[in-house]
């Protein structure tokens, strides 16, 4: 069986460690657990995203995602389907995975848009723009439009697909995606604010050294998800 077919055919717990076997970012196999169980819930919460949303760098039970269970007296199922290394195609893809369970929100963390992650003839292709200056005058507009509008064109579709869910809250960090113009066009709302930037102050950042160097630590995670289950009430 190839990688496409391991990955995509894949139930939810093997896609969630193929995917990281898969990847190059070394961040090693999912451990997280589910409660498929969602009748014994007020409210079932999907949390998509990246390594942001996993939370790479703090126990589990310190993730955003899992303080706002935790804030909602466990009346809240808040299921954390981040991927590191991840992208709006990789959540497309869980989002398929996932749809089919008895979800009354998506929260979706935008990874950058100038981040990909697809497969092609099989493979798990990961693709980050790496443009120098030179580069771009070298190869004109196409530059412009294969590093930055691309990628955008190719991720608002799969963000649009996302929020057909209907009730969908999009996270959207400061990461080289401003484009509200577009955001209005293809009527994508519901965009609250995601207070993680790369200039974030070090008192909210992991530093203890590679890979999660510079990611969100407790503190971040813990006073973010105060202002999020606030907005999710």
């Amino acid at each position: 069986m190839n990688h496409f077919k391991i990955v995509v055919e894949s139930d939810i717990q093997t896609f969630l460690i193929e995917q990281h076997n898969l990847s190059n970012t070394n961040y090693g196999p999912s451990s997280r657990q589910f409660d498929f169980n969602t009748e014994n819930y007020e409210r079932n919460i999907a949390f998509l995203g990246c390594s942001l949303t996993y939370g790479l760098g703090v126990d589990e039970k310190d993730s955003y995602p899992a303080k706002v269970q935790e804030l909602s007296n466990n009346k809240w199922n808040c299921m954390n389907f981040g991927v590191c290394g991840g992208s709006i195609d990789m959540a497309y893809l869980m989002y398929h995975k996932i749809k089919h369970l008895d979800i009354d929100t998506i929260v979706f963390q935008w990874p950058s848009f100038y981040r990909r992650t697809y497969f092609e003839n099989g493979k798990l292709i990961q693709y980050y723009p790496t443009l120098t200056k030179e580069e771009f005058e070298l190869t004109g507009e196409f530059a412009n439009v294969s590093d930055s509008d691309y990628c955008i064109m190719r991720n608002l579709s799969n963000i649009e697909s996302i929020n057909k869910f209907g009730n969908v809250y999009n996270l959207s960090p400061k990461i080289g995606h401003e484009r509200k113009d577009l955001f209005k066009k293809y009527e994508i709302e519901n965009i609250l604010d995601f207070n993680f930037y790369y200039d974030t102050p070090k008192k909210y950042k992991i530093q203890d050294g590679l890979p999660i160097d510079g990611h969100p630590n407790e503190r971040w995670h813990k006073e973010y998800s105060e202002y999020l289950y606030k907005e999710l009430k």
